[in-house]
């Protein structure tokens, strides 16, 4: 399943970078020097391009099961490989999560909600921390159940305070299309830590596993044409990251399950 993995991951990277380049069309064209929301078609191409990613990774997740392949319900052989060079990502990943989270703690000072950005920042630190602990864990023989349940919790809340944030820089602008893409982005990377956290708390759903992470890093790309500081694009440039190695290693570990064949018993009948 290498083949495989490469190719849907250069699908997801390729989502992202179209959906990017729409949407700083979209910033430059679609919105006037007030900040305000013209008619023009950016927008609906957006929405439509953001349907069409669901259909296609659920296109994808759909093809594989009918071919046979599953996704095990254990870490260890979900996530679980001894190659090098996917321990060296993780902690790439990791750290330029971490160092996200300390270039905006120390850049924050003068922002309205500066309390508010200093625990994002930790959560981002203690995220970026906690990502190759998980790889680790997954390699494992005997993954410990407490431990990774407290690291896969961290990234959860990181983008439900991330969310809440975004809510109270908003909270009076009349124009939900020019802060609606990094809502949506904070909402799916919740929702796809979320379900990657079902393989610590030992009830994974395989094809929403699957399907959230895809969405979670395109989103992730597509949010860096809008304005925010470097060190937030930077953790949702490290979220990317974490996205697609988690299904790299998902894809390649999919095992294929012959299916049974059901043998009718002839009573004589069939045979008449």
């Amino acid at each position: 399943m290498h083949k495989k993995s490469l190719e849907i991951c250069l699908y997801v990277a390729g989502a992202g970078a179209f959906g990017v380049f729409l949407r700083w069309l979209e910033n430059q064209l679609a919105f006037n020097e007030l900040g305000l929301a013209d008619p023009s078609a950016f927008h609906v191409m957006l929405i439509a391009f953001l349907v069409a990613c669901v259909l296609v990774f659920r296109h994808f997740l759909v093809q594989m099961e009918e071919q046979g392949y599953v996704l095990a319900k254990d870490v260890s052989l979900a996530l679980g490989n001894q190659l090098q060079l996917h321990w060296i990502l993780a902690i790439a990943a990791g750290a330029v999560m971490a160092l996200g989270g300390l270039l905006l703690f120390a850049g924050c000072e003068t922002d309205k909600f500066a309390g508010m950005l200093r625990l994002l920042s930790a959560l981002a630190l203690l995220s970026g921390a906690a990502y190759p602990l998980v790889m680790r864990e997954a390699e494992r023989e005997e993954p410990r159940p407490a431990l990774l349940c407290a690291l896969m919790i961290l990234p959860m809340l990181l983008y439900a305070l991330w969310l809440i944030i975004s809510y109270r820089n908003n909270a009076i602008n009349s124009v939900p299309l020019a802060y609606g893409l990094e809502m949506l982005t904070a909402i799916v990377c919740m929702a796809a830590y979320f379900q990657m956290a079902g393989f610590g708390f030992g009830a994974p759903r395989t094809r929403q596993s699957l399907l959230f992470p895809m969405l979670s890093a395109t989103l992730c790309i597509m949010s860096l044409a809008d304005e925010r500081y470097t060190s937030m694009q930077m953790i949702l440039l490290a979220t990317a990251g974490q996205m697609q190695l988690y299904v790299w290693l998902m894809v390649q570990n999919l095992q294929k399950v012959e299916k049974k064949k059901v043998v009718r018993k002839d009573d004589g009948f069939e045979h008449l």
